[in-house]
């Protein structure tokens, strides 16, 4: 931990962390690009502390340009309200750059002292092997078979989070043997694993697994299978919850069916994929109904965290931020995880009030969340504790 701490003490040099009190409307708007370097105003903050530049790696072009905006957006927005201190901001497009080593590269050659990013699993990777010599917040996690180098801090959006935190609820309200339900496919793999290795660490049973087919006609057949069942109501009774990995479109075809074989009494927890996050969408939610997850608290429409940043975001975009609210939050925790880092690195039971769960900083240096956790209820999210 000792290189880790003087690379944290090394950030905290480089953000000048004496926060002081300004007028969010006297900032000016950031507006930046690859080219374009943005510093706030001296004459916004009282002690006019310099801050050297911070890169923002983000793709902002291309496939996963809603999702690199989002977290722009977020980003630049909790920046613009703290106003504590002058600093500049540098905005790197990954997806116009040749590789994520000449993203990195042009943010050297800016001055970078700090990265905020990047955001692709391979791209933290390929950071992570450049022997960086300056502090990096990547925005998703190394596998955790690779060596995590001291300058580099790890923080996202993993279901692997949601997962954990549904098995936790479970097995807290007494639940022991369980059923494992996942779409088809890498991804449903991935959480459908993550459960199983909770749910064991924790004494629980995982006594059935079921992947899914991609044809939705054959899976009416495949629950039947699954769930043992015989006319006309018997079904297997080894389980007394369910752990669902899948879309909100499958879900709406599993719940239902759950009921139909008479399995429809048993709790079942799934992953924040489940939510569509569309307000409105109440008459196909239904179909969810009592479906227990647990998510970013933006995602939960829970606007207590930051109110003044989710209703100046959510106003300014309402239909991206509510399909994207928690790249948002993404780009608003990452912000105050560099303010904060400090403070996190020195105990895992320091934590963070953010809006994509409470924050920890673990001795892997990864940021740990906490998440509320909602159920749905005639169709709507009504969160529980």
């Amino acid at each position: 931990m000792n290189s880790f701490r003087s690379c944290t003490s090394l950030l905290l040099i480089s953000l000048g962390l004496a926060a002081c009190a300004s007028n969010p409307s006297n900032v000016p708007n950031p507006v930046i690009s690859n080219n374009q370097n943005f510093s706030l105003s001296a004459s916004t903050v009282s002690n006019n502390k310099v801050i050297q530049p911070i890169a923002l790696l983000l793709p902002l072009q291309g496939p996963l340009a809603n999702i690199g905006q989002s977290v722009k957006k977020g980003f630049l927005a909790a920046a613009e309200e703290n106003g504590a201190s002058p600093r500049i901001i540098i905005l790197i497009d990954t997806s116009v750059e040749s590789s994520i080593q000449a993203a990195y590269t042009a943010a050297l050659a800016k001055n970078a002292q700090l990265i905020v990013g990047p955001l692709l699993k391979p791209e933290v990777q390929s950071i992570a092997g450049l022997q960086t010599r300056i502090p990096v917040l990547a925005l998703n996690y190394l596998n955790s078979d690779i060596s995590t180098p001291p300058e580099l801090v790890q923080f996202g959006l993993s279901p692997i989070d949601e997962a954990n935190q549904a098995t936790r609820h479970a097995w807290q309200s007494g639940k022991r043997s369980a059923l494992i339900i996942t779409s088809n496919g890498n991804w449903g793999s991935q959480i459908g694993e993550a459960f199983v290795q909770q749910w064991q660490a924790l004494g629980g049973t995982v006594v059935g697994q079921l992947e899914l087919s991609e044809n939705p006609a054959d899976i009416t057949k495949q629950m039947s299978h699954f769930l043992h069942f015989k006319p006309p109501h018997d079904r297997r009774s080894d389980f007394d919850v369910i752990f669902l990995a899948s879309s909100p479109q499958i879900g709406r075809q599993v719940k239902p069916l759950l009921k139909f074989f008479y399995a429809g009494d048993i709790t079942v927890y799934a992953t924040a994929s489940i939510y569509s996050g569309i307000p409105g969408s109440q008459r196909f939610d239904k179909d969810l109904n009592q479906i227990i997850f647990c998510a970013a608290p933006w995602s939960l429409a829970n606007d207590r965290i930051e109110p003044n940043l989710y209703q100046q975001l959510k106003s300014a975009s309402p239909e991206r931020f509510s399909r994207n609210s928690k790249y948002y939050a993404l780009g608003v925790d990452a912000f105050h995880i560099i303010q904060q880092l400090g403070r996190l690195n020195q105990s895992p039971q320091q934590t963070l009030q953010g809006t994509t769960g409470i924050l920890s900083l673990n001795n892997q240096h990864r940021i740990v969340r906490q998440l509320p956790c909602a159920q749905f209820r005639h169709g709507n999210l009504v969160p529980i504790d």
